[in-house]
């Protein structure tokens, strides 16, 4: 669970609408006429069916039959968020989302939920945002009656005991800890302190220890009733049942939800007069490495109700990053890394528009300079006018995507779905989100004379050393207890009003990577007791091997490729070639990207990275326009260079990511040290930073002249493809091998070192603590002690979490992971936490292990909890509900990170999930928790002490 001013989701929908006519399924709910025209033509899920019901409580309920996906879920939305906290209580939203999960009259234990999710491979979420509340599980579909359920019940309604509102307020405590050591979560806090009074973000929503104290079980009854009423909610269910049945059960569980006489609908936010920090700029003291600088406005009615298509079209415009836009001009001029930009509702009547910079050093020093390019930039939009060819092609792609989707995590879809619904009447859902309404020139020209406007913005900057500046003010935060700083910014926003139009920045073309003639695969049958994909080897000689897979499981007009360019100059052996290939593939993604972002836009994806001793590239995209990208990327490889200037912004955004996953997080900082001391060539970001620092651009030429000198490309396709586009992606990869040397690269894998530490200790920068506790089978591995420690570690991470975080609140970030390394099997525990020192907590850790090994059955383990973990396990391997890249990335592994290809490795792990007994998994786990497989390295992170 979580708190935060929510990103406006990027990814697209997949949900097919079936037109049903007027009619009553009961005579209290109501089944609506579906007006959305739009429709799925992915055969994989265009069988769903779609009901859309108003439930005689008022609530709009969205019903998904899907009888073929591997798990089903619902998501029900509030339409309330920490913008409605009482005065006495700030953080009392995300109090209640966290609070509602504790017990309720039918299902009264505190823990009930969540252990039923986790023995039938489910998982839940909330998150509170400013303006709502949002709540999401999915579950193996066999457990969906009774796991919906239990959701619907949490709040029919929650019984908030004292005691269990007590320890939860420390888990929101230990949330909220870790918010002043980050600085999106530090500039978010100085945009509440200078927000107008009385507008939605002025106020403290996540709440911590001291602003909660105060909150009793009447207090939350008393707002739960206020808030929380069918009329103001909304959800959506994917359900295996027929669509005709789940209508009555569905609607009929919902209706239980009572309408509250409490209930008080939240009265518009009206615009404030207090204008005190309009001209000036707010400074954060970074704790990270990069310097932001965030430019925003705060939008009432009736700007606030313009068409999205209006704000999404203005959002891609300055965030463009092809030729000639403003990012661009920005990165050329040495000012910023990177650009975004965010449209965050704040309430039902408020907008916040956000500009977000990465800044470089020079452009720390010149931000004036970077608010002049902008508002020269907006002026423009606002003199010309947003062309009518943008918003067409978003409507264009958003109906693309929506027709053409594929199977995905249902998780990330129901979150992403329930929130556009929030904001779209049920009955047209989803058509108005994707294609957006008409906007007018005057809605527009209201819009832009607003955000051209200087004066009518508000900035705030996170600079590394800001006590440096000039006429500065110093400002202390108590909730944070942290300084911030104002200075005046008069001077530099007269600078920026009626600028005169900067003739090298130009708007977006038109886009000619927008997808035409697509051709839909059909559905074919697959054996669903076996993994769905089976790659074969397509081509193999010197230069090139290549696997195709056909996909009869996406079942979509997209394909997805990975490359990996094997070449002597990358060696795991010589970490110096490591951070040169990191860097290398920096500076190829921003050429990448200023030559093809408008693909980006139509539904193609690409990126290089470092890869094992290799450079990867990945495309994936529609099978119409992919394999010309491709072919484009690898022709522009032979001559890929960078000038001196531009090696200098590069290798400092490389260090500061380095520096960054230093301090982001103490436990990836733990796991990054702990890699490096137990995996052979393996080297932590520590010492990348120490060679990277030492890196000149001589070097680096050198290095990247010799780079493509020899290779040997290891590929993976999957998709739909001919045979002779089969042969033509093998042709295209061919051509970019065909002047330079074979290399006979080994196969490249991960092995353990020989010698490991008995123990790690680890010294993190920022005031916060943590352990990890590594637990490892040495032993030579079987397909067998793979599949059963999975299985001991998804039952390890629901229990760890209920006993050390819910009892014993020990952290907020609290839980098991398994790993697969050199076909070894690990696991790990890990806790994140405020409150005690990294000793007390492998400590604790440690006794508990020792506890769960002496007697598992007292923590839930069962023959039937058990053999529900089983199948949950062996669906995840039949029904996967990864992306298509993903798939491809893991086929890619098996195919070419072993001493040999394991690409039977999926159906051996099925058959020895089958083939496992009780008694059999129990001996094993009992086994490996006690250490008689392996040692434990605990990883001891100290925090610095707070000031």
């Amino acid at each position: 669970m979580r708190t935060c001013r929510m990103k406006w989701l990027k990814v697209r929908m997949s949900l097919l609408c079936l037109s049903l006519l007027v009619t009553s399924c009961n005579k209290h709910s109501q089944v609506i006429k579906d007006k959305c025209p739009l429709k799925v033509l992915t055969s994989a899920i265009a069988h769903r069916q779609v009901a859309k019901v108003i439930c005689r409580n008022g609530l709009p309920l969205l019903i998904i039959s899907a009888p073929h996906l591997p798990t089903s879920g619902a998501a029900l939305l509030v339409k309330t968020g920490n913008n409605a906290d009482p005065e006495e209580f700030p953080g009392m939203a995300h109090f209640t989302e966290h609070s509602v999960f504790l017990g309720n009259k039918k299902y009264p234990s505190v823990n009930g939920f969540s252990n039923f999710l986790s023995s039938h491979n489910g998982t839940y979420n909330a998150f509170t945002s400013s303006a709502t509340t949002t709540y999401i599980f999915s579950v193996e579909r066999s457990a969906f009656k009774q796991a919906i359920d239990q959701f619907v019940h949490l709040f029919i309604p929650p019984l908030f005991r004292q005691e269990d509102l007590d320890r939860e307020k420390h888990a929101v405590h230990q949330e909220f800890s870790s918010h002043p050591l980050s600085d999106s979560r530090r500039v978010h806090r100085i945009q509440q302190l200078i927000s107008p009074e009385g507008h939605p973000m002025h106020r403290f929503g996540c709440g911590n220890a001291s602003t909660l104290a105060p909150v009793t079980q009447e207090a939350m009854t008393s707002w739960f009733k206020k808030h929380y009423s069918p009329e103001n909610m909304c959800a959506i269910v994917y359900t295996p049942e027929p669509i005709s049945k789940a209508i009555k059960s569905l609607s009929k569980l919902f209706s239980q939800i009572p309408v509250s006489k409490q209930y008080q609908k939240q009265e518009d936010f009206l615009p404030s007069e207090d204008t005190s920090s309009l001209c000036h700029l707010y400074i954060n003291k970074a704790v990270q490495s990069t310097s932001c600088l965030e430019v925003y406005w705060h939008l009432y009615h009736p700007l606030s109700k313009i068409s999205q298509g209006c704000y999404a079209a203005l959002a891609q415009m300055l965030k463009h990053e092809g030729e000639y836009s403003l990012a661009s001009k920005l990165k050329e001029e040495q000012l910023i890394t990177k650009i975004d930009v965010d449209i965050g509702k704040s309430s039902f009547n408020t907008k916040d528009f956000f500009i977000c910079y990465e800044l470089t050093q020079k452009g720390e020093q010149n931000y004036a300079q970077v608010l002049q390019y902008t508002f020269q930039y907006l002026q423009k939009i606002q003199k010309q006018g947003i062309p009518s060819y943008c918003v067409q092609e978003l409507s264009t792609m958003n109906t693309l995507e929506y027709s053409y989707a594929s199977k995905s995590e249902l998780f990330d879809l129901l979150t992403k779905q329930v929130m556009e619904l929030a904001d779209e009447d049920l009955a047209t859902y989803p058509y108005h989100t994707l294609v957006y309404p008409q906007h007018t020139p005057e809605e527009e020209s209201s819009l832009l004379q607003v955000l051209a406007d200087p004066k009518q913005a508000r900035y705030v900057i996170s600079a590394k050393d800001p006590s440096t500046w000039e006429g500065l003010q110093e400002h202390y935060d108590d909730i944070f207890d942290m300084t911030y700083y104002v200075k005046s910014l008069k001077e530099e926003v007269a600078q920026c009003k009626d600028l005169a139009l900067e003739s090298t920045m130009e708007f977006p073309k038109p886009n000619v990577f927008i997808p035409k003639d697509i051709e839909t695969p059909p559905l074919t049958t697959s054996d669903k007791t076996r993994f769905p994909f089976t790659p074969t080897l397509k081509h193999k000689d010197e230069k090139l091997t290549v696997y195709y897979c056909e996909d009869h499981y996406f079942a979509s007009p997209k394909i997805s490729s990975q490359l990996r360019i094997r070449t002597p100059q990358i060696s795991r052996k010589d970490p110096q070639s490591l951070v040169n290939a990191e860097l290398y593939c920096l500076a190829l993604n921003e050429n990448l990207l200023e030559l093809y972002y408008p693909a980006t836009l139509a539904g193609l994806s690409f990126a290089s990275y470092l890869g094992g001793e290799g450079i990867d590239i990945k495309i994936s995209g529609y099978t119409a326009t992919a394999p010309k990208l491709l072919n484009s990327i690898l022709g522009s490889l032979p001559a890929f260079s960078i000038s001196e200037s531009k090696f200098v912004i590069y290798k400092q955004k490389l260090l500061e990511s380095y520096e960054k996953s230093l301090r982001a997080c103490p436990l990836r900082a733990g796991l990054d040290e702990l890699f490096s001391q137990t995996i052979e060539n393996v080297y932590s970001h520590r010492e990348k930073l120490s060679l990277l620092q030492k890196l000149t651009f001589e070097q680096f030429q050198v290095f990247s002249s010799q780079l493509l000198n020899q290779v040997h490309v290891e590929a993976m396709l999957l998709g739909n493809l001919s045979d002779k586009q089969q042969e033509d992606f093998i042709t295209k990869i061919q051509e970019f091998t065909s002047h330079i040397s074979a290399y006979s690269a080994q196969p490249f894998y991960y092995q353990l070192q020989k010698n490991t530490p008995a123990s790690i200790e680890y010294t993190y920068p920022l005031t916060t603590n943590g352990m990890l506790l590594w637990l490892q089978n040495p032993q030579t591995p079987s397909i067998q002690s793979l599949v059963a420690t999975e299985i001991l570690f998804d039952w390890l991470h629901h229990i760890t979490f209920e006993e050390l975080r819910t009892q014993q609140q020990l952290g907020y970030m609290v839980g098991a992971r398994y790993r697969e390394l050199a076909s070894q099997p690990f696991g790990f525990f890990y806790i994140r936490s405020n409150a005690y020192s990294p000793e007390a907590l492998i400590s604790k850790t440690q006794e508990f292990i020792s506890n769960v090994a002496k007697c598992p059955e007292k923590f839930e383990m069962s023959s039937k909890y058990f053999n529900s973990m089983k199948e949950a396990y062996i669906s995840r391997l039949r029904e996967p509900e990864y992306s298509l890249e993903t798939a491809n990335s893991i086929l890619f592994s098996l195919a070419f990170e072993f001493p040999s290809e394991q690409l039977s490795i999926p159906n051996e792990k099925i058959a020895a999930a089958k083939a496992l007994s009780y008694e059999e998994f129990l001996s094993y786990s009992q086994i490996f928790l006690a250490e008689e497989l392996g040692k434990r390295i605990p990883v001891y992170i100290q925090g610095a002490p707070a000031t």
